[in-house]
């Protein structure tokens, strides 16, 4: 006995890479509609008036399906061939907005429908459609368009059948003027005859005002009767079936062939009986997910998704607006407004951005086509399936499943929805199917957690690499609404600890040190989990609560913080922690010298070199720079000069060579504060060759586009050099040399910056104690009077030193005497020699 294989019945893209002798063996049912068609159609012969038609009926009531019989049969039936030729559009003419956009498309169909026996013909159509879709504003554009359709009908001596469906959706987005015209067309050319579809009537048929009113013929399809229904189950489940049992499949579905195909296909080896108790979902109004989301899109913005559509591949801007005809501008601002809606999904970033559609998963268990409470519908397939399938299918698809739910929310909280709806049946069977949907789930769930943590990890690296926090803060939020929204369970302790560790450091590098203290209080409470990953995140939070305290000045509250830190993290040897340490206990040190425990700070930084001095980690060698500098400060405010310059030298030595940018910073800043310290000491010849050095390094800084604040930095460097050197020569008493070395720092001075502005009045306290003549500074002073004017005090200052005062507001004259203070401080220091 000959076993012939099943037919493949196609759903929604009937004729789809199907042959002709394929569609005919598909088509079981509306054998009445299509002699209807195929009787006008040969009415239509040449016949220099023909009668256009129009098919009526809801979605996946079968107009797709019979309209790609007829063009089967206009091609394979002599009596058709030699005189009609099918030119199929697509099922959705989403870019056809005016009669241009119809040629251009009819010469896109009818190229491919000619490629096969008259390539010539194919390719000059579609090197003429390439010529003129850019040109799509041009007037002349539609005529050269429609006479190229025109011409290529002559050239194959046939009558052009174009084929075009849902035409209520075509003549709701077309320009006014597009149905008068069309008509036109329609009327005086007999080689074109117009076979099209629609979902119902709409107001171009039946209004008389319009251009439609009476001019098509109308073939409505009905509902599918029982045999029909009957015909139809048979040819795609492969098994007989009485009336009786097809009866309740009929009310079922209304008698609709797709929803029928759709229930035929789940049933395929199975029972029938069995299969209507969960069938339920198959209505779901007969609705299309895709066509839904398409009509719910504005004209613009759906033109755009279609060109998305239709490339395919990930696709710039520039491109998609070329294959959607708009311009550049237009098509990213409906991209924007598509991935927004989520519609399109966008990656990378700048000229390297592109788009891609976002498409949900279809299965061949899931081939529904979607509009509402999508999880409504997988809840009541899985009850399907439990129902229906067997054992080890159940089990072979579970593992599809997860891999489908992982990639899917919406399948995901459908399982979940059908699993706490488990019934209590108490059946072993029964009880080991559901096991199988519960392990799809949890692993499933697992694997979407990890995907989802990767893909925020990725979001929030870009965001901070692009120095965006808001937005890190953004996309913390948002992974943490939709994971509520999917699961209405509390995230794990990991995961919320990771989150709020993210949002901390997002405001951290914000400067929003309240809000930082806010979650550190909030991390708390996972302070003494057990679960190592809990408290990493944690721990990494924490130590940012001592750091926000220091920057808002409560200096006890981060001593404590930091102690507590210590006391529970201290010991740790983490990879990523020990930078964490050392930042922590130079936060302490900090705020131990901010409260005058100056020797219990330096302490603090000798225990950052103790324990991390010869690191390699990039970031604890930062702390270990920060330790240093620290403690240099911290010994000049004991008076301790030379083991102020130790430490500079200690930072000199450990980071000279280093390529890191922040690193070579800390380098020039211990050179110039070491140079400044020396001349301070009298120790001329040192401090001069200090400034020898620190010259080097400015010379050889790199350039902008390695540093981007390279210039300012340079010239805060050249005034440093330049104002330690005039101070180390005036220790030299070569007094003329020390004012040429002050003029040009001067020529660098920063006037607006209160840090320039307080080591100006240091250096010229310090040259003034070393005996450099004041009207020989007042001099230099002068030579630019922009700058001198933000000096005013220093200058009444010096004024009163070369014993001419100036008047000079009271409030200029109060500073002016602080600085003549500065003055006798600076002497008396210099008197004292280098012990102090």
């Amino acid at each position: 006995m000959t076993t012939h294989p099943t037919p493949i019945i196609r759903k929604f893209n009937p004729g789809l890479l199907q042959s002709d002798e394929g569609i005919s063996e598909q088509f079981v049912v509306r054998h009445h509609e299509l002699s209807l068609l195929l009787d006008d159609l040969r009415g239509n012969i040449a016949s220099p008036s023909c009668q256009h038609i129009l098919v009526i009926g809801p979605r996946g009531r079968g107009k797709t399906m019979l309209l790609a019989r007829v063009a089967a049969e206009l091609r394979s039936n002599e009596d058709f061939a030699a005189s009609l030729l099918p030119v199929r559009f697509m099922e959705e003419s989403q870019e056809i907005f005016s009669l241009t956009d119809f040629w251009l498309e009819t010469m896109f169909h009818l190229a491919n429908e000619v490629d096969e026996h008259d390539a010539t013909l194919a390719r000059e159509l579609r090197d003429t459609r390439e010529a003129l879709a850019p040109r799509w504003r041009e007037q002349i554009t539609e005529a050269h368009a429609r006479a190229t359709v025109l011409d290529a009908a002559d050239r194959l001596g046939k009558q052009l059948v174009l084929i075009v469906e849902n035409l209520q959706s075509l003549f709701r987005d077309v320009h006014d003027d597009f149905g008068w015209q069309l008509r036109e067309v329609l009327q005086t050319e007999p080689q074109i005859i117009l076979l099209g579809s629609a979902t119902s009537r709409f107001r171009q048929l039946d209004d008389v005002s319009e251009p439609f009113f009476e001019m098509l013929r109308i073939v409505e399809l009905e509902p599918l009767d029982t045999d029909e229904c009957r015909r139809l189950w048979e040819v795609v489940s492969g098994k007989r079936a009485s009336r009786s049992e097809v009866r309740p499949l009929q009310i079922l579905t209304g008698g609709n062939p797709r929803l029928l195909v759709m229930a035929a296909e789940f049933a395929r080896h199975r029972s029938l009986r069995r299969l209507m108790s969960e069938l339920v979902t198959m209505i779901d109004e007969h609705t299309e997910y895709f066509r839904g989301h398409l009509e719910a899109l504005a004209k613009t913005e759906r033109r755009v998704y279609i060109a998305v559509i239709d490339l395919w591949r990930p696709s710039s801007a520039s491109e998609i607006a070329v294959r959607a005809r708009v311009d550049i501008r237009v098509a990213s601002t409906m991209l924007g407004r598509l991935v927004e809606r989520g519609a399109v999904l966008r990656q990378g970033r700048g000229r390297k951005r592109l788009y891609s559609a976002a498409e949900p998963l279809y299965s061949m268990y899931y081939k529904l086509r979607r509009e509402r409470d999508e999880a409504a519908v997988v809840e009541n397939l899985i009850r399907f399936m439990v129902a229906c399938y067997g054992l080890g299918d159940l089990w072979k698809f579970s593992v599809r499943l997860t891999g489908e739910a992982a990639e899917s929310a919406a399948l995901r909280r459908g399982i979940r929805r059908a699993l706490l709806n488990r019934p209590p049946i108490g059946d072993c069977l029964v009880d080991r199917k559901w096991d199988a949907i519960q392990r799809a789930s949890e692993h499933a769930r697992t694997r979407a957690e990890t995907r989802a943590i990767e893909e925020l990890e990725e979001a929030v690296q870009a965001a901070a690499e692009a120095e965006d926090f808001e937005r890190v803060i953004e996309l913390v939020d948002e992974d943490l609404s939709s994971r509520w929204q999917e699961t209405q369970e509390p995230p794990t302790d990991s995961y919320t600890a990771w989150t709020r560790y993210l949002k901390a450091h997002a405001h951290e590098q914000s400067g929003n040190a309240r809000a930082v203290l806010s979650l550190s209080d909030q991390a708390l409470a996972f302070a003494d989990s057990r679960d190592e990953t809990v408290q990493l995140w944690t721990a990494l939070t924490l130590a940012m609560r001592g750091a926000a305290q220091h920057s808002l000045g409560e200096y006890l509250a981060a001593i404590d913080t930091c102690d507590d830190f210590m006391r529970r993290f201290g010991l740790w040897h983490h990879g990523r922690f020990e930078a964490v340490i050392a930042e922590t206990l130079v936060t302490r040190g900090c705020s131990k010298g901010h409260l005058g425990d100056v020797r219990g700070a330096i302490r603090d930084y000798d225990e950052v070199v103790g324990r991390f001095d010869g690191t390699r980690d990039p970031e604890t060698r930062a702390s270990l720079a920060a330790a240093l500098m620290s403690k240099a400060l911290a010994c000049r405010r004991l008076g301790d000069r030379l083991a102020e310059i130790r430490s500079y030298d200690a930072v000199i030595e450990r980071f000279q060579s280093s390529d890191v940018l922040h690193l070579r910073r800390d380098v020039a800043l211990a050179l110039s504060r070491k140079s400044m310290a020396q001349a301070d000491l009298g120790l001329a010849d040192e401090a001069l060759a200090s400034c020898k050095r620190l010259e080097q390094v400015v010379r050889s800084w790199p350039g902008n586009e390695e540093d981007p604040s390279a210039e300012p930095w340079v010239d805060w460097l050249t005034w440093r050099v330049e104002g330690a050197r005039s101070l180390a020569l005036a220790v030299q008493e070569n007094y003329r040399a020390a004012l040429a070395s002050f003029q040009a720092a001067y020529v660098v001075f920063l006037t607006d910056d209160q840090v320039t502005t307080r080591q100006m009045l240091e250096l010229v306290a310090g040259l003034v104690a070393r005996g450099v003549p004041p009207q020989d500074l007042l001099a230099v002073l002068a030579g630019d009077v922009g700058k001198s004017a933000s000096l005013r005090p220093l200058i009444v200052a010096l004024h009163e030193r070369a014993g001419d005062p100036i008047r000079a507001p009271r409030e200029v004259e109060e500073v002016a005497a602080d600085i003549r203070d500065r003055f006798r401080e600076a002497e008396k220091r210099v008197r004292a020699g280098p012990s102090s």
